[in-house]
């Protein structure tokens, strides 16, 4: 029988100096050490802030501000990367095309999803990076499946997620998520599904996206438009299409600075140079409350010619910043500048209204608008291998196609079970029909092989594997080897970090 997916509880707190966020509790190290992160739909590892990331200036109360800090030295199962024997120091991998250049200390613990006796998982030797940058004030879970390399491409070490299927717990390498809000339904937290997705988050529709084919750029759409709408008017936001990544690590969306300076236009919004953040003050919110506007992204697939629309009020962009990042606390608009199309991104804030669903099994990816019925009941639904028994489509669909595709999946086992017998009878039919044909032609030959079904061979993982468990990254051929990227982000060994180059200042100091 295949595993269920796991549906990961989020903590019950918001969190963070740049939302508040919906954030999620895991367990790290033995003893556990209870930690609370926000989900990234582009890291790989679970990063955590190390103790000094909490420092003489900071605020009394940083640690639990931070979600909680990972004493390394506390964990009997702790495991020091020894890798490259210079230097456990390695650049955290976070949005690193934006700017960020934090570091982490990268080892191996105990991770457990969840809090103790919520019935997570929990999985051995899982890569854990302690940090420092306040970058991201929280840790990250990295819910992407590509391994993880601190030497060459030969000794790749999968990810959690990639565990997890490795170890038959859940149905396939698949997740689905969404971040949560304050405004809606007094509040509605994150939610994370492992191996399958809950229908009853959002509102169906008839488009997938193919993964980029750039790795790290995965989940990439194209944003067709940005249209804004109060009581008055549609106002045009984005002067030509771009391409975009959807990356929840952080929150802010990154856009060409021609488009920010028409938001700008549209919301009064003035730069501040020192924090480099849309900063709002009280007179200006109420007035941007008052006018209630939407802004509806139009998401575009260039290859099937299709598109759909993500509208987030005004609400999900009233956002507060406070220390580091401001000195005294204040709201903000969570818009960027993009210094060219590397950096265009939907960060956390476009995560709020869009229930996002990504089947790697497949190499594809969907992005719905949020439901919001308070009334609906959660409807965990698996997403199973190419091929396997129960399953026709990875994704919901409007299409008259996929509602009978859903059908089959949600068959009673009677039903089922004559559906069956029905069809073994028309394949015994059938293959008496063929064996004789073949008596009768005296140069038929059987045809070994059979083309894959479009789609379906993605990432080193092939589309006959449906029937057996999926190869560990270890065992892929070297030239589809996508999943495996090294420790900062280049096809090389990691050998250039010297014991004597400086890491971050705060880990440098706690080892003097």
């Amino acid at each position: 029988m295949a595993p269920s997916p796991i549906v990961v509880a989020p903590s019950q707190n918001w969190a963070g100096n740049d939302g508040p966020w919906s954030s999620f509790e895991i367990q790290v190290g033995t003893p556990a050490q209870n930690l609370q992160v926000f989900i990234s739909t582009s890291v790989y590892q679970t990063l955590v802030v190390a103790p000094e990331g909490c420092i003489s200036f900071d605020p009394s109360n940083c640690a639990v501000l931070r979600g909680g800090e990972f004493y390394l030295n506390a964990s009997s199962t702790w495991s020091t990367n020894t890798a490259n024997l210079s230097s456990n120091i390695y650049p955290l991998l976070v949005d690193t095309q934006l700017g960020y250049n934090g570091r982490a200390e990268l080892g191996f613990d105990v991770v457990t999803l969840g809090w103790k006796g919520s019935g997570g998982p929990t999985l051995q030797n899982q890569t854990v990076g302690g940090f420092a940058a306040k970058d991201t004030y929280l840790g990250l879970f990295g819910i992407s499946p590509r391994a993880s390399n601190f030497t060459t491409f030969d000794n790749p070490i999968p990810s959690y997620v990639q565990n997890l299927r490795n170890q038959s717990l859940i149905p396939s390498i698949s997740w689905a998520y969404t971040a949560g809000n304050q405004y809606r339904l007094d509040q509605v937290l994150g939610s994370l599904v492992l191996g399958g997705y809950d229908k009853s988050k959002l509102v169906e529709n008839d488009v997938t996206w193919t993964f980029n084919s750039e790795d790290s750029q995965d989940l990439t759409v194209q944003i067709e438009s940005i249209i804004v709408s109060d009581s008055t008017k549609n106002t045009s936001l984005l002067p030509s299409p771009i391409p975009s990544f959807l990356d929840s690590s952080l929150p802010y969306i990154w856009l060409p600075v021609e488009a920010c300076k028409l938001f700008e236009k549209a919301f009064n919004l003035v730069w501040d140079n020192v924090t480099e953040l849309y900063l709002v003050n009280d007179t200006q919110h109420d007035i941007l409350q008052a006018q209630n506007a939407s802004l509806t992204f139009t998401l575009g697939n260039l290859t099937a010619g299709v598109s759909v629309n993500i509208t987030l009020p005004y609400a999900a962009f009233d956002l507060t910043a406070s220390s580091p990042l401001v000195t005294n606390t204040s709201r903000y608009f969570p818009l960027k500048r993009a210094a060219n199309d590397s950096q265009y991104v939907l960060g956390r804030t476009f995560f709020q209204e869009a229930y996002v669903i990504a089947d790697y099994e497949r190499g594809n990816f969907s992005v719905s608008q949020c439901n919001w019925d308070a009334e609906a009941s959660q409807e965990i639904v698996p997403i199973y291998p190419p091929g396997a028994n129960g399953s026709l489509t990875a994704f919901p669909k409007e299409s008259s196609s996929s509602k009978h595709n859903s059908l089959i999946v949600d068959l009673p086992a009677g039903v089922g079970a004559g559906i069956i017998v029905t069809m073994l009878v028309l394949l015994a039919i059938h293959y008496g029909r063929t064996k004789k044909l073949q008596r009768l032609e005296e140069h038929t030959t059987r045809d070994e092989t059979r083309s894959p079904p479009i789609g379906l061979e993605y990432r080193g993982l092939k589309p006959e594997l449906h029937a057996e468990e999926i190869l560990r990254p270890q065992e892929l051929e070297a030239e589809k080897s996508q999943w495996v990227v090294e420790a900062d982000g280049h096809e090389r060994q990691i050998f250039e970090l010297s014991a004597r180059e400086e890491p971050f200042a705060e880990l440098e100091e706690a080892r003097n």
